[in-house]
């Protein structure tokens, strides 16, 4: 205690050099081996009122006894923190001071919290899906925890790389249940990208020293982005379905003639549809996602199924384009479609979107950046993963080609001439 009381020190003042209207502003310092660190209290007080020698503001209203018990209270914040510091057998300095009063005097020292705090300062700005994906993180980070250390929360300046690498491990199966579901290894890529986001702003406001997944990598597998040919649309236009699904499929062929995804496609309504500079309509809207302009002129396809849901938009009251269901009954029942229409492929909505970028569009001599344009991609790089796509598919058909001329000793015979 005595060497404590030689090597720490706590002090009020008031700062009367930034007097203003006759209040000056309270100030706490903290003094940990000759190093200070000094905190504004956000109060503002008549020096005349202050009373150095015992630290308090004298007087018996209310305003004064606010102030007093404001004191209290960063007393008991400071002394929480330093308790905690020499708690954790951190060397005494003020930097560690700093990282650790921090997190006690705003309360964002367990992960819990932490997300907590993530989403009240930016929860509103993410889309419902994003949001949606964060609370499942959340979900795996609490599972992890009680798993692994047999409790409900975690002190974030205990986490350390062993830490994170065994939640990624935890993620793909590690300690987990026979009964619960591992993720794929790029859904577990994607939790630990949001999971390092949060750990990236817990040391931006220095509640922890530095991100322990600083430096670390964890591989992204290539997936294939399935689209459909031509004679599997037909398939599925052609397909005997129930009125229920034949609305369903309705909605996918639209969103394939016009590259729509899920979400935008939901919050479509008669004024997305517009008359374009050649007199013909077009599809117009800004992309939930990136906020780029999408114009698409409608194709015939698309325009005929817009025509049959016009009674639908009439009677609407918000004059929706289509009765789009949600989105997991749409990808479950695609599947019903899929299997009606004897298409062997995993078809989802977003299936739609890449049958547009390929099928309809690039394998028809559109230019990339006319299609990139159409699907209000931020970047042209994102697009040029379907030429690829496209590239593969003229490839593989070519190799089909040339094995028919290898196997049928197809050749040309030259005329000889005489």
């Amino acid at each position: 205690m005595n060497q404590r009381k030689k090597t720490i020190s706590t002090l009020f003042w008031v700062r009367k050099s930034r007097a203003n209207g006759g209040k000056a502003p309270l100030f706490c310092r903290v003094t940990i081996c000759g190093q200070r660190y000094e905190m504004p209290l956000n109060l503002a007080i008549d020096p005349k009122l202050w009373n150095a020698k015992l630290q308090l503001c004298t007087g018996k209203n209310p305003a004064a006894k606010d102030i007093n018990r404001i004191i209290r209270e960063q007393t008991d914040v400071v002394n929480a923190a330093i308790d905690k510091l020499q708690a954790k057998g951190y060397p005494l300095s003020i930097e560690n001071f700093k990282l650790i009063y921090r997190a006690v005097d705003n309360d964002f020292s367990t992960i819990d919290k932490l997300f907590d705090y993530f989403l009240a300062t930016g929860g509103n700005k993410l889309r419902p899906s994003t949001l949606k994906s964060y609370t499942a993180t959340r979900r795996h980070l609490a599972a992890f925890v009680m798993l692994r250390y047999h409790i409900s929360d975690f002190d974030i300046t205990a986490i350390d790389r062993n830490f994170v690498n065994e939640f990624y491990a935890y993620l793909q199966g590690y300690l987990r249940q026979d009964n619960k579901r591992q993720c794929t290894e790029n859904g577990a890529l994607k939790h630990m990208q949001r999971f390092r986001k949060l750990l990236d702003m817990a040391c931006s406001n220095e509640w922890i020293a530095r991100n322990p997944a600083d430096g670390m990598h964890w591989e992204k597998r290539k997936t294939e982005r399935g689209f459909l040919t031509e004679e599997e649309l037909k398939r599925i236009a052609d397909a005997q379905l129930t009125p229920a699904l034949s609305v369903l499929r309705d909605i996918f062929l639209f969103s394939v003639y016009t590259g729509t995804s899920f979400v935008d496609m939901t919050m479509l309504t008669d004024n997305n549809i517009v008359v374009g500079i050649d007199h013909s309509l077009w599809l117009n809207f800004n992309r939930t996602k990136t906020g780029q302009r999408c114009s698409i002129p409608l194709l015939e396809p698309a325009l005929r199924i817009l025509d049959r849901y016009e009674n639908y938009r009439r009677a609407s009251p918000q004059a929706r384009l289509f009765p789009v269901p949600t989105n997991q009954v749409t990808n479950r029942d695609l599947k019903i479609i899929a299997r009606a229409a004897h298409v062997d492929k995993n078809i989802t909505f977003h299936v739609a979107r890449h049958t547009f970028a390929t099928t309809i569009t690039l394998s028809n001599g559109i230019p990339l950046e006319t299609v990139s344009r159409m699907l209000g991609h931020a970047s042209i790089a994102t697009t040029q993963i379907y030429a690829k796509i496209v590239d593969k598919k003229v490839l593989d058909d070519m190799a089909q080609l040339r094995n028919r001329y290898a196997t049928e000793n197809v050749c040309l015979k030259q005329k000889s001439n005489k």
